[in-house]
C-alpha cells in the first residue's frame, strides 16, 4: 500500500452530495444513494439523526470553544465513553481527527517510556500526518527516523509476526507498538486472540506501551462494543473515534487507570474537548444505549453474510464483520469497475487501491441493505473475468 493507493476515489468524485437522511445520500441533482460509505464509517446511527442534530443545535446556542478553560459538558462527555469502554481505560480527552489522537498517543507513550522508536505494522491505517503515516505504509514524502514498520498479515504468518516483534523489541528502545484489531483499509485481516494475548505479553515485558488503534471499529461498528476485547488485546492506550461523534469530527485516547498524561506530552489542542464535539458525542452515546446498537449491528452482519455469501465465484474474497466488510479483488482496475456498477445502480461504496470497503449505518433499513448487497453481487459477476 502507498500513499498514492488513497487517492483512488476519483469516481466519488463526479457528482455532489446535498443532503442525507438515515442511510440515503441525495446528489444535488436529487439522486438517492444507499450509502455503504457512511463517511469512511463515521456515520454508524445513520446520518442526521434527529436527537444528535438537536444536541448539536442547542450547543451552537450555549458555548463553541474555551480552549483550555473547563466546561462541565467535557466531564459529562467522559462520562458517557467510559460507561462503554473497558472498566480499566479512562477517557483522557477529545481531538478533532483520529490522526490527532495517534499523534497525541505517541507523545503521551514516549513520555512515558523515556524511548523515542514506535513500531507499526503494513497496511495499518493510524492516519496520514508523516508521523501516523510511516506506522503503516512507506511514505514517499519523508523518511522519518525512530519508526519502524514490520510485515503483517496476511504477508507472514503470526508466529513470525511475533518473532519480528520480539526482536525489534530487545533494544529497550520502543516506546509503543500501533497496532488495528481489524485491518479497516486492507483486507479486513485480524490475528487471532492467542496472538493478541502474546503480542500483549511481550510488550509488558519489554517496558513498551501497546496502543491498539479503534477509530473505525469500536463502538460496536464490528459488533463488540471493542473488537480488542475479543482478540486477547489489552492496550495502554486506545485510540477512538469516527462512530462516537457518528459523523460530527471528534476522537479520543483511552487510557488504562494506572496510568496518568505525563507533562510534557502536550495533551490539548486547539479544538481539543471543544463543547460542540463533548455535545455531540454525549448525544450519540446515549442513542447507541437506546437504540439497541449490537442488536442492530448483528442483524446487518447476518444480512450482508447471507446476502454476499455467493461472491467466491466472481473473483472477490470477501472478509469483515459487524457492519464494516472489505471485497478484495485481484486489481484496483476491477475495483474502479465494480464501482462504476454500483454508481448506475445508486449504491455507494468506498474503494481503496485493490479493496472495495462496505460500512453501512447500523440502522440501514433491510429492503435498502438487501437492495445493496443484490447491487454488489450484480457488480461483482458483471465485471468478473470469463470462464
Amino acid at each position: 500500500m502507498t500513499w498514492s493507493s488513497f487517492q483512488d476515489g476519483a469516481l466519488l468524485r463526479t457528482f455532489e452530495i446535498a443532503r442525507a437522511a438515515d442511510d440515503l445520500l441525495f446528489s444535488a441533482d436529487g439522486e438517492a444513494y444507499i450509502d455503504l460509505l457512511s463517511g469512511g464509517g463515521t456515520v454508524l446511527l445513520g446520518h442526521c439523526r434527529p436527537a444528535i442534530v438537536r444536541a448539536l443545535r442547542g450547543q451552537l446556542d450555549q458555548l463553541w470553544n474555551t480552549g483550555a478553560v473547563p466546561v462541565a459538558l467535557r466531564a459529562e462527555a467522559a462520562a458517557a465513553a467510559e460507561r462503554v469502554l473497558p472498566s480499566r481505560l479512562r477517557l483522557t480527552g477529545l481531538y478533532s481527527t483520529g490522526m490527532e489522537a495517534a499523534e497525541f498517543a505517541l507523545r503521551m507513550a514516549r513520555r512515558l517510556t523515556g524511548r523515542r522508536v514506535a513500531v507499526g505494522f503494513d497496511h495499518s491505517m493510524h492516519g496520514k500526518s508523516q508521523a501516523t503515516a510511516a506506522l503503516g505504509w512507506p511514505n514517499d514524502l519523508a523518511t522519518l527516523t525512530d519508526f519502524r514498520r514490520l510485515p503483517y498479515l496476511p504477508e507472514i504468518g503470526e508466529s513470525e509476526v511475533l518473532e519480528r516483534v520480539g526482536a525489534t523489541l530487545e533494544d529497550r528502545a520502543v516506546a509503543a507498538v500501533f497496532i488495528e484489531p481489524l485491518l479497516g483499509s486492507f483486507g479486513a485481516h485480524a490475528p487471532s486472540r492467542a496472538f493478541g494475548t502474546t503480542l500483549g505479553e511481550l510488550c509488558a515485558s519489554h517496558g513498551t506501551l501497546l496502543v491498539v488503534d479503534e477509530i473505525l471499529t469500536g463502538f460496536h461498528r464490528c459488533g463488540p462494543a471493542f473488537l480488542h476485547t475479543e482478540l486477547g488485546l489489552a492496550p495502554d492506550l486506545l485510540l477512538v473515534g469516527k462512530a462516537m461523534g457518528n459523523g460530527f469530527p471528534v476522537a479520543g485516547v483511552a487510557a488504562d487507570r494506572r496510568r496518568s498524561v505525563p507533562a510534557g506530552a502536550l495533551a490539548g489542542s486547539t479544538f481539543a474537548d471543544n463543547p460542540l464535539a463533548a455535545a455531540v458525542v454525549v448525544a450519540t452515546l446515549a442513542e447507541m444505549e437506546d437504540c439497541g446498537l449490537p442488536a442492530l449491528v448483528a442483524g446487518v452482519e447476518a444480512t450482508m453474510r447471507n446476502e454476499l455469501a455467493g461472491l467466491a465465484g466472481c473473483g472477490a474474497v470477501l472478509r469483515g464483520r459487524g457492519a464494516l466488510w472489505i471485497l478484495e479483488f485481484p486489481d484496483a482496475e476491477r475495483v474502479g469497475r465494480v464501482m462504476e456498477h454500483l454508481l448506475r445502480a445508486r449504491v455507494i461504496a468506498s474503494p481503496t487501491a485493490r479493496f472495495l470497503r462496505l460500512m453501512p449505518p447500523a440502522t440501514i433499513s433491510d429492503a435498502h441493505l438487501r437492495q445493496a448487497c443484490a447491487a454488489v453481487c450484480e457488480a461483482c459477476r458483471a465485471t468478473a473475468p470469463a470462464a
